[in-house]
């Protein structure tokens, strides 16, 4: 397997500590997953005790259905490849911290392959104290590269909305950010009035991460670009005299798709944020809305109500040519582009609920993947691998996530607030 060059950045975040943090409840796993144990890590010096991060390693992995992990009894320091083949073990993970003078850790990592008795790799990185969960992050993807061939996503970011009560019975909406574990949840927006929409900016470093979302602030439907990373002020979005809905990042972060009215007609138009011009993608009488954009920004997907249902449709940028995608159902919209273009994740009724489908572009092949009452906002994964979605699960809002191949699922809930309308980052630096 191919060892890629691997660094670490270890950066702070500085915002307020979010009041729902979120549970992870793995619900379904792939029983024919990757076998693969991860050691404790091997502790030197004072200050160490609660720098052990691979339980953190081993949470991602198992979440991502892709692993069945195993955690040895004993700290690992010396590999016997006959002794975990006889326990269909094919990898390890073994690892040490040590303290050292300057307040900072020395952080080691190996991956071993136990069938090949070679190392895949072994690393040596300085860790301040602050930043041991990124960097553990970090290291689960380059296991799931290593292992799997793919990217993983476990260094990523999730914004959702929560919704929960104050002392006087009034609802109070929060824009929260998390790590994609759903740990070190925080947030610094907080209101009364309907949060919509988030969605963060495909920037990939932390200092330049964007989130456009939807707010009711004004008394109507409005678009802002929130900076959490950043001391700047919250951007309100130009927008006519109706409303502005249903943001959309193009993939250079140059431009926002958004859903506005004139004169009662919704229609979709993507707003240049360096020269602050408005583009106009369609005019139709009806409703045209909830746009997205294909990852090389040449398409962008959008629900419509043309031909007398609910349907999803994309549109060809350069040449202007509108096609309609889906014709099984007569509901399906909030469409979303695959990293890799070739599938479209999307809200499908069937009979009285709404479920998420997949579907591939080419062949208008369409495969229900959830089987709630109401599942909505469904989003992909930075890799591909994954579908993040609103669910409805006992009567209470809640997240969940599900494979793209449907062996492996998972949920994120908490037991004070409503989950609702989540959106995953791209990867970030390395």
């Amino acid at each position: 397997m191919k060892i890629r060059q691997w660094t670490i950045l270890c950066l702070m975040l500085s915002v307020g500590v979010a009041q729902g943090a979120l549970e992870v409840t793995v619900v379904k796993k792939n029983e024919n997953a990757f076998p693969i144990a991860v050691s404790a890590f091997k502790l030197i010096g004072k200050g160490t005790q609660d720098k052990d991060i691979s339980k953190i390693i081993y949470d991602n992995l198992t979440r991502s259905g892709r692993f069945n992990v195993l955690i040895p009894n004993t700290i690992v320091s010396k590999v016997n490849a006959q002794y975990w083949k006889k326990q269909n073990i094919e990898a390890l993970v073994t690892g040490s911290v040590e303290k050292e003078s300057n307040g900072t850790y020395k952080l080691s990592v190996s991956l071993f392959d136990v069938y090949s008795n070679t190392k895949l790799f072994n690393r040596t990185t300085r860790v301040s104290a602050n930043g041991f969960r990124k960097v553990a992050h970090q290291i689960s993807d380059h296991i799931y590269e290593e292992l799997l061939g793919e990217n993983g996503s476990f260094n990523t970011l999730l914004t959702y909305i929560t919704v929960s009560e104050d002392m006087e019975g009034e609802k109070v909406y929060q824009l929260n950010i998390s790590d994609a574990d759903a740990m070190n949840a925080k947030s610094r927006i907080s209101q009364n009035e309907p949060i919509l929409s988030p969605v963060w900016s495909p920037d990939r470093a932390y200092k330049n991460k964007r989130i456009a979302y939807v707010s009711f602030q004004n008394g109507r439907s409005e678009v802002f670009i929130w900076h959490p990373f950043m001391r700047k002020k919250i951007e309100r979005l130009p927008h006519f005299d109706g409303i502005a809905s249903s943001p959309s990042w193009h993939p250079n972060g140059k431009k926002i798709l958004m859903t506005m009215s004139m004169n009662g007609n919704k229609d979709i138009y993507a707003y240049n944020l360096e020269n602050k011009r408005f583009t106009r993608w369609t005019k139709y009488r009806g409703i045209d809305t909830e746009a997205s954009y294909s990852p090389d920004g040449k398409y962008i997907a959008f629900t419509s109500d043309r031909s007398g249902q609910v349907q999803v449709y994309i549109k060809n940028l350069e040449s202007g040519r509108i096609r309609r995608v889906t014709y099984t159902g007569s509901y399906n919209a909030k469409a979303v582009f695959s990293p890799d273009g070739k599938y479209l994740a999307l809200v499908h009724r069937v009979d009285d609920d709404y479920r998420i489908a997949l579907l591939n572009i080419d062949t208008q092949e369409l495969s229900v993947m959830s089987d709630g009452l109401l599942d909505e906002s469904p989003h992909f994964s930075p890799n591909g691998d994954m579908i993040i979605f609103s669910s409805n699960h006992k009567e209470k809002g809640t997240l969940s996530v599900i494979s793209v191949k449907g062996s492996r699922s998972y949920e994120l809930s908490s037991h004070n607030v409503e989950v609702r309308e989540p959106n995953w980052s791209t990867h970030l630096e390395k």
